[in-house]
């Protein structure tokens, strides 16, 4: 993979319009300079995404991990002329860091955050971005006040089978959604069981997992009442603790969306999904982490997006990318974190719903525990 691959390889279609539309809608905007990036955390999630901006040509200049062979580690693989941090303030105070990466897990992420934007940096922040929609206002705030920008890592929008599919919705060509349907299986059980952060969270499924799937259909939505209704199933086998199979309905005026996710599944992984319009739908069926093709229908014409199915490859990328574009040239990020939340309110009815067996009004649950 070199710096100059892009996830989004081809777009096959009879109409001239309908290839052109998917060609505009599907350019990667670069930022013009190399912004220096710190990255702090470097567990599992850090060192994927140090791997992408390795493969992308992003300039990480500086790492702070409280391990710090972990981050010496990360640093020799990836980004050998980087500094290793002996502390936040250290990574926080150096002379080059422009842009800070906050990979670290939840607890405790939130007041690195705000260290951050106190410092005057602008920063990217893990998903998913708060266990309570106040801590995530308030970070906006710190952002505002302090003219720097803050986006959150919801990097499934990038990952290329969803990046076609967003692309194809903003640019009309399916007319106003109706139904979003996403349909997954994995076993995520056997990714997570050696990470006690992970494999000890009992809502694992419907907020760390689902957190991707949940910021999508708040992206495809419109701007309407929502509810939501879950329920939640331990598969027999499974691994770890959580209940890994999950069932989802949302749904509002003139729109409705199911989300399935098997994450105990032992067989053939899968993922597929169907997101349909007033003018078109588009779909996609693969494996769990994305597939070769997304079709995209509108009225009596048709056309194929060939993708590549790096979800963490390209879809951590693209969140910095975005990101790195916006300070350069003033706008405010897509995944900012009002753009964010939308997607965590609906996550937060979810697990409501799932704790309560009752429909949950999205925005009526502030935070992660109800």
């Amino acid at each position: 993979m070199t710096p100059t691959e892009r996830p989004f390889l081809a777009v096959t279609s009879d109409s001239y319009d309908l290839r052109q539309a998917l060609h505009e809608a599907l350019k990667i905007r670069e930022p013009r300079a190399s912004i220096p990036i710190g990255l702090v955390g470097c567990g599992w999630i850090g060192g994927l995404q140090l791997e992408s901006y390795a493969a992308h040509g992003f300039n990480v200049v500086a790492l702070f991990d409280r391990e710090a062979e972990r981050a010496s580690r990360y640093r020799d693989r990836f980004f050998p002329q980087a500094e290793v941090c002996e502390s936040l303030d250290s990574l926080i105070a150096h002379p080059r860091v422009k842009v800070v990466d906050v990979a670290t897990h939840l607890e405790g992420r939130s007041e690195t955050i705000l260290r951050c934007l106190t410092g005057g940096l602008n920063v990217l922040s893990q998903k998913p971005f708060a266990n309570d929609l106040a801590v995530g206002e308030a970070l906006s705030r710190a952002a505002r006040t302090r003219n720097v920008a803050l986006a959150v890592n919801q990097n499934g929008r990038w990952a290329p089978h969803f990046a076609a599919m967003l692309a194809a919705v903003r640019a009309g060509i399916i007319g106003d959604v109706v139904s979003a349907d996403f349909a997954v299986a994995w076993p995520h059980d056997l990714v997570v069981e050696s990470k006690p952060a992970f494999a000890e969270m009992n809502d694992l499924v419907l907020f760390d997992f689902g957190a991707h799937w949940f910021d999508l259909v708040g992206v495809l939505a419109p701007l309407a009442p929502l509810v939501v209704h879950a329920v939640t199933l331990a598969r027999p086998g499974q691994t770890i603790a959580a209940p890994l199979q999950a069932s989802v309905i949302i749904s509002g005026e003139g729109f409705i969306s199911t989300l399935d996710f098997r994450a105990g599944e032992r067989f053939e992984e899968t993922g597929q999904y169907r997101v349909s319009g007033t003018h078109g739908a588009v779909t996609h069926t693969g494996r769990s982490l994305g597939g070769s093709s997304v079709a995209v229908y509108s009225t009596d014409r048709s056309a194929t997006v060939s993708v590549s199915e790096g979800w963490f490859l390209h879809g951590l990328a693209g969140a910095m990318r975005e990101l790195l574009v916006c300070v350069e040239t003033g706008k405010a990020p897509a995944h900012n974190p009002e753009s964010a939340m939308r997607g965590l309110s609906i996550a937060f009815a979810a697990l409501e719903s799932a704790r309560t067996g009752r429909p949950v009004d999205v925005g009526s649950v502030q935070t992660r525990d109800g």
